[in-house]
């Protein structure tokens, strides 16, 4: 074989048989189909998924309607006693302006910086009052948002659940998947209220 016919039979090869016509008569190789893909491995388990309205039970239980009734009369009489600061205070700078003209010019400036001072003070009593109602209100809501947590968990151990959503990440969902009833149930027997302490 000569180097000509050596390398035109490499290059036919190369460029496959649909580049030359074939001089003799052959059967046609039978097509072949391609491999079918294989299927995809089935999970163990279906995903069991679960909805619970987190908001709604912070509305609608029992410990959430408690804290909101605490939260009334706290703040109901918190306002009186801003109230009664601010009268005291009005009291306070009439007492000193109807002073002005009948006591020194130095005598007037110490009274004006005393008051000054005392409402410096008030404003302070009535900042950390309410920074303490705040406390007392988060930390009642926690305390009602880990019972949430702890009853969705029980739940969700007892029916086998992969995970469960908050409703709040949800748009639509099938009524079969939500506990929010379940978890309610459970939270008015276990946590009927929760008490809210103001220091």
């Amino acid at each position: 074989m000569n180097s000509f016919t050596k390398y035109f039979l490499i290059a036919v090869l190369m460029m496959g048989s649909a580049a030359v016509t074939p001089t003799f008569a052959a059967d046609p190789a039978p097509a072949v189909a391609p491999a079918a893909a294989a299927p995809a491995a089935a999970p163990a388990h279906p995903l069991r998924l679960a909805v619970v309205d987190i908001q709604a039970l912070l509305k609608t239980s029992k410990a959430a309607q408690s804290i909101e009734t605490q939260l009334v009369s706290i703040r109901k009489n918190f306002q009186a006693e801003v109230e009664k600061e601010e009268k005291t205070l009005r009291a306070s700078e009439k007492a000193i302006m109807d002073q002005k003209g009948k006591i020194s010019e130095d005598e007037f400036k110490t009274k004006a910086q005393a008051f000054q001072k005392q409402v410096g003070d008030g404003q302070k009593k009535i900042q950390e009052r309410k920074a303490k109602l705040d406390k007392a209100i988060a930390t009642a809501i926690g305390k009602l948002r880990g019972e949430i947590v702890k009853i969705v968990a029980e739940i969700g151990d007892k029916n086998n659940l992969d995970l469960v959503l908050a409703r709040t990440d949800v748009v639509i969902v099938s009524k079969t998947l939500d506990i929010t009833q379940q978890v309610l149930t459970r939270i008015d027997a276990d946590l009927p209220s929760v008490k809210v302490s103001v220091e």
